[in-house]
């Protein structure tokens, strides 16, 4: 997919199977420091924008292999505006590296939209640092917008999410409830300031259990340690969490 999806429009992939080889994909991205390396995505998004728009996946199974695997490739930023919808929901998602690989891209939803993974399985067992499920190199969420993965089982190596900032404003919900996660952290972000909630903004966390991924056999964590800003007082809502076998009590540890 490329560009901005026509307002008020649908975008399905239902019961599909999609798959590639590094060997087999030869896409060579545009991104700029990225044009000499080959991907081998199952999915590419280039500069995807929803403006009052739904985008489902759903049914549906991706897979790829070998070392510079991502199996949905974004370029040139993934935003989600104007109440649109993005959503995985009952898909199998196999990689090597990454479930979604963003070079040098943001993601972003706002504007009341939705970016929702649930009811999936992702399996990206790598044991390199910074790879997992998603990668992006800014994060932010604002507007009233929801960022949830929910009722999912991801099996990774570093962490669910990385990215180098993540910024929730203007009211909106980052929510992960009833999920499995094996990887050594749910969020990762890279900056130790680059977390800021505002605007009583919240992170739901809810009836998840996290255990060792493949990138570590003792760290198992929800996120990274950050500090807030100092206009930044994050609003957390942790209820029926386990974390290496034990319940969560602590949430400014965990």
């Amino acid at each position: 997919l490329h560009g901005a999806m026509p307002p008020h429009s649908s975008v399905l992939v239902a019961n599909s199977t999609l798959r590639a080889t590094v060997g087999g994909s030869q896409y060579v991205p545009t991104t700029a420091g990225h044009a000499g390396i080959r991907y081998g995505p199952a999915l590419v998004l280039d500069g995807v924008r929803l403006l009052s728009t739904r985008f489902v996946m759903t049914r549906s199974s991706l897979a790829c292999g070998g070392g510079s695997c991502a199996a949905m490739l974004v370029e040139h930023g993934l935003g989600v505006y104007l109440s649109s919808v993005f959503y995985m929901d009952n898909c199998v998602v196999i990689s090597r590296t990454h479930v979604m690989y963003a070079l040098a891209s943001d993601l972003r939803v706002g504007g009341g939209s939705v970016f929702s993974i649930q009811n999936s399985s992702c399996i990206a067992p790598s044991v390199n640092i910074y790879e997992g499920a998603c990668a992006f190199k800014d994060v932010a969420v604002d507007g009233g917008s929801v960022l949830q993965i929910v009722s999912s089982t991801f099996r990774l190596g570093f962490a669910m999410l990385t990215a180098d900032t993540l910024t929730v404003t203007g009211g909106s919900w980052l929510v992960h409830r009833n999920n499995e996660f094996r990887a050594a952290y749910v969020v990762y972000v890279v900056k130790g300031n680059g977390v800021a909630f505002r605007d009583q903004s919240v992170w739901s966390i809810i009836d998840n259990k996290l255990t060792y991924g493949s990138y570590s056999s003792y760290d198992a964590y929800m996120t990274s340690n950050w500090s807030p800003p100092s206009d930044s007082s994050p609003i957390i809502y942790g209820m029926c969490n386990e974390a290496r076998g034990s319940p969560v009590t602590n949430y400014q540890e965990e």
